[in-house]
């Protein structure tokens, strides 16, 4: 009888840990060479993953901030897809409050 429970129990585990599929496709590893900021996943539904919070949207936000003599990109996780440079730029270097509270719920994960 043990060694039936056993059998049974056995093969129970090996069906749940193969169940376990991984949903990363992709990892962005923070790296200074790379310009990435934070480590963030993309997810296999589409979505994706920084710090245990899941966003809809990767936004690539490129153009030049003030007396900048060259172009930036912001990488940005976030579920409001009508952010522009403009907001994220001003949220960093902006002494307003509203102005850093437009990027409430999302986050820069690479600058190049």
């Amino acid at each position: 009888m043990n060694k039936k429970l056993f059998a049974i129990l056995a093969v129970c585990l090996m069906l749940f840990v193969g169940c376990g599929e991984n949903e990363i496709v992709n990892t962005y590893e923070q790296s200074e060479d790379s310009g990435v900021m934070k480590t963030y996943y993309e997810m296999k539904d589409g979505t994706w993953k920084c710090d245990d919070t899941i966003y809809k949207y990767r936004l690539e936000l490129n153009g030049r901030m003030p007396n900048a003599e060259k172009d930036s990109c912001f990488v940005v996780l976030t579920d409001d897809n009508s952010l522009s440079f403009e907001t994220v730029s001003k949220s960093l270097y902006s002494s307003l409050l509203k102005d850093a509270d437009a990027m409430k719920g999302s986050v820069i994960v690479e600058l190049r």
